[in-house]
C-alpha cells in the first residue's frame, strides 16, 4: 500500500514540477527550442481543459497554477483515501 501512495506522490511531484518548468521557460527561453517545444507537448495534455475553462487575464495565463494546485488537491484526496481506507 505504501509504494501506491509513494507512487502518487512521486508523479504528483514530476507533473508539478513539469508545470513549474514550463512556466518558467515560458519567461527566458523562446519557443522553438527543443526542450520547451519538449516540456509543452508534455504539459499541454494537462493544461488544454483549464485553458478552454479559463481565458488570459491582461494577458497572463492563470492555467498553470490552476492545473498545480488541481494535482495537488488531486494527490492529496487519493492518498488520504488510499491510508485511510484499504
Amino acid at each position: 500500500m505504501q509504494y501506491i501512495i509513494l507512487f502518487i506522490q512521486i508523479l504528483a511531484r514530476s507533473i508539478v514540477f513539469l508545470l513549474f518548468l514550463h512556466v518558467v521557460l515560458s519567461l527566458f527561453m523562446r519557443a522553438d527550442k527543443p526542450l520547451r517545444i519538449g516540456i509543452a507537448r508534455l504539459v499541454d495534455p494537462i493544461l488544454y481543459p483549464f485553458r478552454r475553462l479559463i481565458k488570459p487575464f491582461n494577458g497572463i495565463d492563470y492555467t498553470p497554477v490552476v492545473a498545480i494546485l488541481v494535482v495537488n488537491l488531486i494527490e492529496w484526496l487519493l492518498t488520504n483515501f488510499l491510508a485511510r481506507y484499504l
